[in-house]
């Protein structure tokens, strides 16, 4: 009896063993099997449409220059709400921006778009010779029709200011006009000026001259003299269209008739030039470049094209702008831009956004003032 208890206490010692065995090899199998190669997680897929694109825009030096910084304040903003890659690329001459459109063209660029009327050559050449990147081009027409050219409706813009400026001078009978050169595009600002003037008075009578020169303020300077002359004691603005430097002759001249005793007014061009420092520059044109930028940019992704050809944008956009009606000015002369004034720049805007005035294209030499 003691011997067949002592075997079966030995065997159920050896089913205990074997099944120690057991569970101990399973363990060493599900372990190695652990420790083997692991596989490779797949890399994360970046499902985001416009991550590849490269963009670029092409301008002169951007330093402070207003007209530059909203465009690429605007095509830096866009990058990161969309997640292409933008690029700015800055010239100094002529020969640059030739040059340097085509590194970015070789470089795989997607698109290029043109800050300034400069820019209209080279877009024109390289769009020919690259037909699968885009081209957009700002403030000009460019001649090849695969560029999408955005310019202002200078006009419109200058209708506003003029039916504002004849309000704030309704005892006057004459205003004046300093241009760049007496071409059609500055005709355009003259134009859109007198209609504007003549919409509140409408027997104001008119004096021009030209400064022929872009950036040489002794010139517009002499031209101030000469235009502030001849309206003597009849009128007493004189609008400043020459350019955003060039207009500085023309500034100083205000000042130097102030401190006189005898003053006359005028605008700003490009920025908003107001400042108590200089309170006769009563108001201004702006060219707000984030609008066609942003234009441009994104009628190209929504489908990698743009819509080759003219687009123009003006008032009713919020692309060229009235200092004092499409925004408030940085200072702004209250004796001279009165409630009224202001008023009135600001009814002609919605007269021409509704449609109840219409400014006709002319040619200069088919305007009768």
């Amino acid at each position: 009896m003691i011997v067949k208890e002592i075997y079966t206490i030995y065997q159920e010692e050896k089913k205990v063993k074997k099944l120690f065995l057991l569970v101990l090899c399973l363990l060493t199998v599900l372990t190695l099997a652990g420790c083997g190669e692991k596989k490779e997680e797949e890399p994360a897929v970046d499902d985001n449409p416009y991550a590849g694109l490269k963009i670029a825009m092409v301008s002169d030096t951007v330093g402070t220059d207003q007209f530059i910084l909203q465009a690429k304040n605007k095509l830096e903003e866009m990058a990161a709400e969309y997640g292409f890659t933008a690029t700015v690329i800055e010239c100094i001459n002529t020969d640059d921006w030739e040059q340097k459109s085509r590194n970015a063209c070789e470089q795989g660029y997607n698109l290029l778009v043109a800050v300034g009327w400069t820019g209209a050559q080279a877009m024109s050449t390289l769009a020919d010779e690259f037909p699968d990147i885009e081209f957009g081009i700002i403030d000009t027409i460019a001649s090849n029709e695969r560029v999408m050219s955005i310019n202002f409706n200078t006009t419109d813009g200058c209708y506003v200011m003029g039916a504002m400026v004849a309000t704030a001078f309704k005892d006057d009978t004459k205003f004046g006009y300093i241009g760049n050169f007496q071409q059609q595009s500055n005709f355009e600002y003259k134009y859109g000026f007198m209609e504007g003037v003549k919409s509140v008075n409408p027997d104001a009578e008119f004096v021009a001259a030209y400064a022929d020169t872009y950036g040489d303020t002794s010139a517009t300077y002499n031209k101030a003299v000469e235009v502030v002359a001849a309206l003597g004691d009849d009128g007493h603005f004189v609008m400043g269209s020459v350019a955003n430097a060039a207009n500085s002759g023309i500034y100083q001249y205000a000042l130097e008739r102030a401190a006189d005793g005898k003053p006359f007014y005028t605008s700003g061009l490009s920025v908003d030039q107001t400042t108590a420092e200089n309170p006769y520059i009563v108001t201004g044109l702006t060219k707000n470049t984030a609008i066609p930028m942003e234009t441009i940019v994104k009628d190209f992704l929504e489908d990698g094209k743009v819509t080759g050809g003219k687009t123009t944008l003006g008032v009713n956009e919020n692309a060229f702008c009235v200092v004092g009606v499409t925004f408030d000015a940085n200072y702004r002369n209250t004796e001279i831009m009165t409630d009224e004034a202001i008023a009135a720049g600001k009814k002609a805007a919605e007269d021409l956004a509704s449609g109840a005035v219409v400014l006709p294209y002319v040619m200069e030499e088919d305007y009768k003032e």
